[in-house]
């Protein structure tokens, strides 16, 4: 009776990949909830991790910046839903035009409307928090983490963190990565915003926020 034998090197080679394979699932966002499962909506645009779309680059800064945070009463704040209040509006509003400060486009403004669009749409996505846009006609960015514990200020950066993948020169993205959360965020004719936080019924924290108006349109710039 005769019995097959692994050499050596292959067995250590499988030993290897395992390894690696360990290694980057503990490193993963499914496991470690450092801000996954977001999404944007272009509009009428190819993805722009997918596409490179040309067209010329134009720096025209005319703004003296002065930040508006003033947040309408009528939001109110209300504490059974993470989606109200006036805190998180500035933190949103804020953190968003600390983004756009440093690029140089002009500060957004807190709107109610907006923001009892989002409130509503996340209302209805509180039973399953899944990534699915609405049908408003406002630009629309979203966010899924796993956990509720997610500020403002950190789910905004983590859109923002695109812009290490996009260009400016060529409008593109790197290939296999988003930068639609980063662009609509700067998007220099976006003046609105309005956001909400809603903690989702199995766990986990789904954002939405909207933009008016909108922004990612197929050969535009982000930047005028």
């Amino acid at each position: 009776m005769s019995t097959t034998r692994i050499p050596l090197t292959a067995t250590v080679l499988l030993f290897s990949l395992l390894l690696i394979f360990l290694s980057v699932a503990a490193a993963s966002p499914l496991l470690t909830d450092r801000g996954h499962g977001y999404s944007t909506r272009n509009r009428g645009l190819r993805s722009l991790s997918s596409s490179r779309l040309s067209f010329r680059r134009s720096f025209r800064y005319r703004y003296r910046y002065r930040y508006n945070y003033t947040v309408p009463s009528s939001e109110g704040s209300s504490s059974n839903h993470l989606g109200g209040g006036k805190k998180l509006a500035r933190e949103f509003l804020n953190a968003h035009n600390m983004v756009r400060f440093a690029k140089g486009q002009p500060p957004l403004k807190w709107d109610a409307v907006l923001a009892r669009t989002a409130r509503r749409w996340g209302h209805k996505r509180r039973n399953d928090c899944e990534m699915k846009h609405s049908s408003s006609p406002y630009g629309e960015n979203l966010f899924w983490g796993g956990r509720d514990h997610w500020t403002p200020k950190e789910v905004v950066e983590s859109w923002a963190k695109e812009q290490d993948y996009y260009h400016v020169q060529s409008n593109g993205c790197d290939a296999g990565q988003m930068c639609g959360h980063y662009t609509q965020i700067v998007w220099k004719s976006t003046a609105k915003i309005g956001c909400a936080r809603q903690k989702c019924t199995d766990g986990g924290l789904l954002v939405i926020c909207n933009y008016d108006p909108p922004g990612n349109y197929i050969n535009e710039n982000p930047f005028g």
